[in-house]
């Protein structure tokens, strides 16, 4: 089994990010970044598969030079290798770039699955796993919460999750590419010297501007624009209610009433 996953470097939600004085971009200085959520539950899916199957895990992102460190996490967890398509021009924040460099790179490998995570931190889009498919001419499933694979058969039993705790089960033709649901399987802690050794391994690197698809500048000829980016603005307030149980429910019921939320004699 030949597994390619992919893997996005994403601001950490742990830190605020300061806006630009545009207000169509953040500024990247003092932020810290990580693997996105979604992306780590691919990889650990696509290890778990090979653990069942044999076969290969190779790990790819793309992005500035500093998106290597998920491929050093991804190294870490497991995978036999890693590639980085290094965009300095676009950053890895084109979206029609990333899947056409993507696919550039996914059609020079032998792969029975393409594994991403159902949507990225950093855009909360879920578009990428879907357009890659297009690109590739692959089947896709999105939203998967368990694989059984056959690779003798060139198929695999797929379940994906609906909402409202409806799922669907699907048998899908290999190749394909599945996008990961949150919790597929439990995250294993990486110790951070795992990820320390990880950094002497070789990644493979290679410039976006030496595959068929150009990058495009951020200043031009994108069909996709940041018109503006804005803070949450603070629309409500927190009123705390004391007293025993029995006390503060009756004083949120009267206080529910007066705001017209609920009736009562």
């Amino acid at each position: 089994m030949r597994i390619v996953s992919f893997v996005k470097h994403v601001p950490s939600s742990a830190v605020t990010p300061r806006l630009m004085a545009s207000g169509m971009g953040i500024e990247e200085g003092g932020l810290a970044y990580e693997v996105s959520e979604a992306d780590l539950y691919g990889i650990e899916e696509a290890l778990h598969q090979r653990s069942l199957h044999q076969g290969s895990v190779t790990a790819i992102t793309l992005g500035p030079g500093r998106a290597k460190e998920a491929l050093h996490v991804a190294y870490a967890k497991g995978v036999d290798l890693a590639i980085h398509v290094v965009d300095e021009a676009s950053r890895g924040l084109d979206p029609a770039f990333n899947v056409l460099a993507a696919a550039e790179i996914v059609k020079k490998l032998d792969f029975d699955m393409v594994f991403a995570g159902i949507q990225a931190e950093d855009d909360l889009q879920g578009q990428f796993g879907i357009g890659l498919a297009e690109v590739l001419g692959i089947p896709v499933i999105t939203a998967v919460t368990e694989i059984r694979a056959d690779p003798g058969a060139k198929v695999a039993t797929v379940i994906r999750e609906l909402g409202g705790g409806f799922k669907e089960e699907l048998e899908i033709d290999l190749p394909c590419l599945l996008t990961i649901q949150f919790g597929i399987r439990p995250l294993r802690y990486t110790p951070v010297m795992a990820i320390v050794k990880a950094r002497s391994r070789r990644i493979e690197s290679v410039p976006a501007d030496t595959l068929a698809v150009a990058p495009r500048k951020p200043a031009g000829g994108g069909r996709l624009h940041v018109l503006k980016l804005s803070y949450p603005e603070d629309s409500g307030r927190c009123e705390l209610i004391d007293g025993s149980p029995e006390e503060a429910a009756r004083k949120l019921v009267k206080r529910l009433a007066e705001e017209g939320v609920v009736c009562y004699d």
